[in-house]
């Protein structure tokens, strides 16, 4: 574990007074004017986006990679937070990049991702890049989270083997267990969320995986058509699963993540 003193996202959260898991620390890197704000995953840490804030950045777009609040220390500090308190942390972000950019993209993985439609739902943003980000889900997996998430808020279930078998190949930061109580307050806010595509008038950039869950994979079809947005792609990866920041496309991903905002911002190509 490391307890780095992280000066560049001075105000942000960094764990609080908790050693942080290695290499699981927010990042930043000033370059332009062009900035993109990186949201990584439930349970997850900002090292799931390093590798695109890194390429981005060698591209000269500045990057910011928050830590959200329960994340990157324990699953006990994860028990006691919501959907709200990441929300709130990625906005923090956002306003911390108008620091240092006049034009500012929002790209999420999955949980990121929702924060990502919920922010520009509410905002208008230069353009948002949702990857592999549920906006369903399952039917019995949703009305089981609404049942247990009230009787058993402090309570954690295993992730899959085969998330466990991608933790250990992409040497992905996270915890082992889904908390039940945030994963419930999860399931509120993309019910919600879905209720405001409609709002989202920026363009958009939707990256998913085929082989990831069913709901996932048809939440990014319901994505493109529920947004207003003038200029959107959808993109469907033929290898990959969920993380698809670290999977076997991801240097394909990278690419169009720059394409999309060289297209939609005054970076020059």
């Amino acid at each position: 574990m490391t307890n780095k003193k992280l000066d560049y996202v001075d105000g942000l959260y960094v764990g609080g007074n908790k050693p942080l898991l290695e290499n699981g620390e927010p990042f930043f890197i000033k370059k332009g004017k062009v900035g993109c704000l990186l949201c990584h995953g439930f349970t997850g840490t900002p090292l799931e986006m390093k590798g695109i804030g890194e390429f981005l950045a060698n591209n000269g777009i500045t990057v910011l990679g928050p830590l959200l609040p329960g994340h990157g220390t324990s699953l006990e500090d994860m028990k006691k937070t919501t959907t709200n308190d990441y929300y709130n942390e990625l906005s923090k972000a956002y306003r911390k990049l108008t620091e240092f950019c006049d034009e500012i993209f929002i790209c999420g993985l999955s949980l990121g991702g929702v924060l990502s439609l919920k922010f520009a739902s509410e905002n208008t943003v230069q353009g948002i890049i949702p990857l592999a980000t549920p906006i369903k889900f399952k039917r019995l997996e949703g009305l089981l989270l609404a049942t247990i998430g009230i009787l058993l808020k402090k309570a954690a279930i295993k992730k899959s083997k085969e998330e466990k078998v991608d933790q250990k190949k992409y040497k992905i930061v996270c915890y082992d267990k889904y908390p039940i109580g945030p994963a419930a307050s999860l399931r509120k806010t993309i019910l919600k969320t879905r209720k405001q595509l409609s709002n989202i008038e920026s363009p958009i950039l939707i990256i998913q995986g085929i082989f990831d869950g069913k709901w996932v994979v048809d939440s990014s079809r319901i994505i493109f058509n529920e947004v207003s947005s003038e200029k959107k792609e959808l993109v469907l990866l033929r290898k990959t699963s969920h993380t698809l920041t670290l999977g076997p496309e991801k240097e394909k991903v990278h690419e169009l993540i720059l394409k999309f905002i060289q297209k939609n911002s005054s970076l020059t190509k």
